[in-house]
């Protein structure tokens, strides 16, 4: 069940929109049109209701309609001109107005490792970072990669895959001490 309270008052919204549109349809082109209407309006209702209620659907179409592409900090002076890509299909677990560094993926742990490798060289190649190495958990502890920012601070990129599920989960922690 999603944690938003919101989600009530819009389902009650978007139902009583289906009835009002079906009471339309029925006055003015009949019950033939009516029928119709409600074979294309249920299915769609049911798969708002799915996006609104249901999290891993949220998270699944999210993750293909609005993903997450960069990590970008304007709030902390030696975030600010860093930019780090994100593997596709990864979807921002936080609000966007911050700097929110928890985002749930689809990639696994071979492709995390390779993905990060390459951008991780990029960025160290243009001399936005000063240096990056990898770093293996347990099977379901976390695996990622720490990077010496050019300011001497350090961030962490790690991938946590839950225990008991497939979810994974990047977290990217600049509070590290130097």
């Amino acid at each position: 069940m999603a944690g938003n309270l919101m989600y009530f008052p819009y389902t009650a919204i978007i139902l009583i929109i289906v009835i009002g549109s079906s009471l339309i349809v029925k006055k003015k082109r009949g019950s033939g049109a009516t029928k119709k209407f409600f074979m294309v309006a249920i299915p769609i209702f049911i798969l708002i209701q799915l996006y609104f209620w249901n999290l891993d659907f949220n998270k699944y179409l999210k993750s293909y309609l609005f993903p997450s592409t960069t990590y970008e900090c304007e709030y902390k002076e030696e975030l600010k001109n860093l930019s780090i890509s994100l593997p596709k299909r990864t979807v921002l677990k936080g609000k966007q107005d911050v700097c929110s560094p928890i985002y749930s993926t689809y990639v696994n742990n071979e492709g995390f490792k390779d993905f990060f490798d390459n951008e991780l060289g990029k960025l160290k190649n243009n001399g936005d970072i000063e240096s990056y190495r990898y770093f293996k958990g347990n099977e379901n502890d976390k695996n990622g990669f720490l990077v010496e920012l050019t300011s001497g601070s350090i961030i962490e990129i790690g991938m946590y895959l839950h225990k008991g599920t497939n979810e994974r989960t990047i977290l990217i922690d600049d509070n590290l001490p130097n």
